[in-house]
């Protein structure tokens, strides 16, 4: 901002180098005017002189002397003829001059008197705040002076979103969503406004989700579908709502979002962890209805089942995947336990381990039921597996059925 002002003033004092040099050189040119006229007089009196001089002695007659002082009087009034003229070029140089430099030591005055010193130096510490440089007692000033600028302007609506940020970092939950409140109701399509409001009110109710909040994040995904923060608040609401396999879908697309290893994507990460469990621990929820699949989205059902001759403790993970045939990493993964068995599992876009690598890529794929006695994802010696060699897409649309009934 400071930058700005000093700006205007150079390109103020530019302009008053435009008006000045017209003057000067008017100036200039009066002055040579003026010594020109003088030295015209002199050498007129000293001609007619001259004229005289010669008339006495005889060297000229009274017609040529009259010829002569006429020629030379015709001379010293053209001359003299430019001299109106010059006064007015000085007055006017005068003028310009004053207000050459009266524009920007107004214009300086204008910037001290007024609130703008004060507002740079207040951005100036919101910069320094935001860069982690301003101390607690620095902190505190800001926030003040946010709530008394947001008062005496309140049209300023970014100026109420930075504010709404602020106490909620600093733990005035109730003063935020008030904040992020005002900016809503004025700007109904602030949509990343609606999900941070929605966080706060998610964090003011106690970590509980309301009628208030599903609507809020409803319309931020319905206009933001990548918004992280309603991303995880939709996973919040899916997981108490039983839906485990849409609250780790939620999860595992804002968590896409984050860098990976901030503490955001560890606690997403957990989150998705919790969804899985679950669903391993509720064999009903693993088996998703069609409704719940992506329009038109390419889903595969399969009954698994375990051989009647495979003894196996009933916590002993059961891996459900579809592969291609160029790659061992799974395009869409279910984990499962063996009490769970038999069971029907929904393989779709949302079991997906990676972005951009699903079944929907695909048009064949290799399904593949692994009882891991060892407990580990990767397959080993000893674990027990049954399989469908290949699958191509025009068949998914029918259930398979896989017995796991060979030994690794």
């Amino acid at each position: 901002m400071t930058d700005i002002w000093f700006g205007l003033a150079i390109l103020l004092l530019l302009l008053a180098l435009v008006f000045l040099l017209p003057a000067i050189r008017s100036t200039r040119i009066g002055r040579s005017d003026d010594s020109k006229r003088t030295a015209m007089i002199e050498l007129y009196r000293a001609r007619t002189s001259e004229l005289q001089d010669a008339l006495g002695r005889g060297a000229m007659d009274e017609r040529q002397v009259a010829q002569l002082e006429t020629e030379m009087a015709r001379e010293l009034l053209a001359v003299r003829s430019g001299a109106p003229a010059a006064a007015p070029n000085r007055r006017g140089a005068g003028v310009l001059i004053g207000l050459a430099l009266l524009v920007p030591i107004m214009a300086v005055g204008v910037y001290v008197w007024s609130e703008r010193p004060g507002e740079v130096a207040f951005y100036r510490e919101i910069v320094a705040s935001y860069q982690g440089r301003a101390d607690t007692a620095s902190e505190a000033r800001i926030t003040s002076q946010l709530k008394a600028w947001v008062q005496k302007h309140p049209e300023d609506l970014r100026s109420h979103y930075v504010l709404a940020q602020r106490l909620l970092l600093a733990g005035d939950i109730a003063g935020a969503v008030s904040a992020y409140r005002f900016v809503v109701e004025r700007e109904p399509q602030a949509a990343s406004v609606k999900a941070d409001l929605a966080q706060a009110l998610f964090f003011a109710g106690g970590s509980r989700m309301t009628k208030e909040i599903r609507l809020l994040v409803k319309q931020v995904l319905e206009s933001q579908p990548a918004n992280g923060t309603a991303l995880g608040l939709a996973g919040i609401a899916a997981y108490e709502d039983r839906d485990y396999r849409r609250a780790r879908e939620y999860w595992q697309r804002a968590l896409q979002q984050l860098e990976r290893g901030s503490a955001a994507a560890e606690a997403l990460a957990a989150g998705v962890a919790r969804a899985e469990q679950a669903l391993a621990d509720n064999p009903k929820a693993t088996m998703a209805p069609a409704s719940s699949q992506a329009p038109g989205g390419p889903a595969i059902r399969v009954q698994v089942s375990l051989s009647g001759e495979i003894a196996a403790d009933s916590a002993t993970p059961v891996y459900i995947y579809a592969r291609s045939a160029d790659s061992p990493m799974p395009l869409a993964i279910v984990r499962l336990n063996a009490g769970q068995l038999p069971v029907e599992v929904v393989l779709d876009e949302s079991r997906a381990m990676m972005p951009g690598r699903s079944i929907a890529t695909v048009d064949s794929v290799q399904l593949v039921a692994r009882l891991a006695l060892n407990g580990d994802a990767r397959p080993l010696a000893g674990d027990w597996q049954g399989t469908i060699e290949s699958l191509s897409r025009e068949n998914w649309g029918k259930t398979q059925s896989i017995t796991i009934d060979r030994k690794l």
